[in-house]
């Protein structure tokens, strides 16, 4: 096999190191500092990984009846802290004497309760883990604090953060000319927020990362055959992608830009592979929908006359996107960089769109200054799955959402519920439609001094935000 190296990215790489370390590993901090079922829907997340994690999730009487037996103190915990970072019954301060003394005085009982929206994820596995191996663990050594409502919850939220670190670093690893932006949205607000939850995000959003840093890095260089490890990876990519959340399967498209001969010089190899990987995403597809075709299963919130009224009126769906895009700008900003529609730090909004602008900044001096191999139409799959991505899930959000936003009016202008976080995996492809090297060209030197300075900008400003969002959740919800 022949590769010929990308040119490496320059000091920041070495500076990158150590401040990349230094926010993820404090990004542990964020994992007690959020209230329990605080990150988004994460009290349905909770529900969904503690029936894998416990082998709940492959009974029948999970899927007919939506029975699960859930540990005592759950219902407490669910009772009092679910929505307090948006503000909704939040009559107190967190205490972690009482979570810890609950956890302490925890004793398993067989009670069963009836749950909603349940779904089966790829996205669950890693923290499912965490929370049975606490419970393995547990169990051993006669440690029931273990297997307790609140160390189950901390339990797999360091799972999904350890997992987002290791994918994330092996993505910034790859030699590809957009190392800066994935870096800085690695370490967004929004992206640090969402790693430190039971939230899928937290897998779904390392993973898109990965697969776009290798797909763009194996078309950037010269390669005979992507090698039998790399391959391996990319299946899996494909697998968890399509696994988590279906509208993301859309991102696939990526795989197009691969280089002819990358899939195997033998045509009869080609083809096995991309039968391989297709046949990945069609089992993460399947996965991710069965629960919705069950009664009673995760399509419950989902109304059958909005979507029959979607049926009926076809061409009023582009004008629901462009509305929802227009009237939800503003909220896509924020939702995309920090985690401010959860968390209100109440200050301007101009100051994030400040950031997100410098951000886009950085990506449009990164994808604009790099000698790209392929035709322009050949990076247009970025583009086309970008917008099926938005096009798919604020169709389904206009479903499922506005009945219940707007007091059960059928047909409405535009779809509620549409949150700038979905978008994060998408930015990266969106961008690459536009690469070029037409700034290279012009001005070589200028152009990397303002990548490096608005590169460090915008870290700067991603720290201020972070901290910020520490400093408000510590003193806001628990002392």
């Amino acid at each position: 096999m022949t590769v010929q190296k990308a040119k490496g990215p320059g000091s920041f790489r070495q500076k990158e190191k150590f401040l990349f370390c230094f926010i993820l590993l404090m990004g542990l901090i964020l994992v007690l500092l959020i209230p329990p079922y605080d990150s988004p829907d994460e009290l349905t997340h909770f529900q969904n990984v503690w029936a894998i994690g416990h082998g709940q999730a492959f009974s029948g009487e999970y899927w007919a009846e939506g029975k699960l037996s859930l540990p005592a103190g759950f219902t407490p915990l669910m009772d009092e802290y679910p929505v307090r970072l948006i503000g909704i019954a939040n009559h107190g301060k967190c205490s972690w004497t009482d979570l810890f003394r609950q956890s302490a005085a925890y004793q398993p009982t067989g009670d069963m309760i009836t749950v909603e929206g349940r779904i089966f994820s790829f996205g669950y596995l890693f923290s499912a883990l965490g929370m049975a191996l606490g419970s393995a663990v547990g169990s051993l050594f006669g440690i029931p604090l273990l297997s307790s409502p609140y160390i189950q919850l901390l339990l797999g939220r360091i799972a999904n953060w350890i997992v987002f670190v290791l994918v994330t670093f092996a993505s910034l690893r790859k030699e590809q000319p957009f190392r800066k932006t994935l870096f800085l949205l690695a370490t967004m607000p929004m992206t640090l927020f969402l790693a430190a939850t039971l939230n899928y995000d937290a897998i779904l959003i390392p993973v898109s990362f990965y697969m776009f840093a290798s797909v763009l890095s194996l078309s950037e260089n010269r390669i005979d055959e992507v090698p039998v490890a790399e391959y391996t990876r990319l299946v899996l990519c494909a697998l968890f992608l399509c696994g988590i959340k279906a509208p993301y399967a859309c991102l696939m498209l990526l795989f197009l830009l691969l280089p002819r001969n990358a899939l195997g010089t033998d045509a009869h190899r080609r083809m096995q592979r991309r039968f391989v990987i297709l046949l990945a995403a069609l089992i993460g597809l399947v996965l991710a929908s069965v629960p919705y075709l069950v009664p009673a299963g995760g399509a419950v919130g989902y109304t059958v006359e909005q979507r029959d009224w979607l049926l009926a009126h076809p061409f009023a769906l582009p004008g629901i996107l462009l509305k929802t895009l227009w009237v939800d700008a503003v909220s896509l900003i924020i939702g995309f960089w920090g985690c401010y529609g959860w968390l209100d730090l109440h200050f301007p909004r101009i100051w994030t769109v400040v950031g997100w602008i410098v951000l886009l900044g950085v990506a449009v001096f990164e994808c604009c200054s790099f000698p790209s191999s392929g035709h322009r139409r050949k990076r247009l799959p970025g583009l086309i799955a970008t917008i099926l991505v938005y096009s798919i899930l604020c169709t389904l959000q206009y479903i499922s959402h506005a009945p219940k936003a707007n007091g059960g009016i059928i047909g409405g202008d535009h779809s509620y519920g549409f949150q700038g976080r979905y978008l994060i995996p998408c930015f990266l492809p969106f961008m690459l439609t536009f690469a070029n090297s037409s700034l290279n060209q012009k001005k070589p030197k200028l152009v990397s001094a303002l990548k490096n300075t608005l590169a460090w900008v915008v870290v700067c400003w991603g720290v201020i935000c972070y901290l910020l969002g520490t400093v408000t959740l510590l003193t806001r919800y628990w002392i």
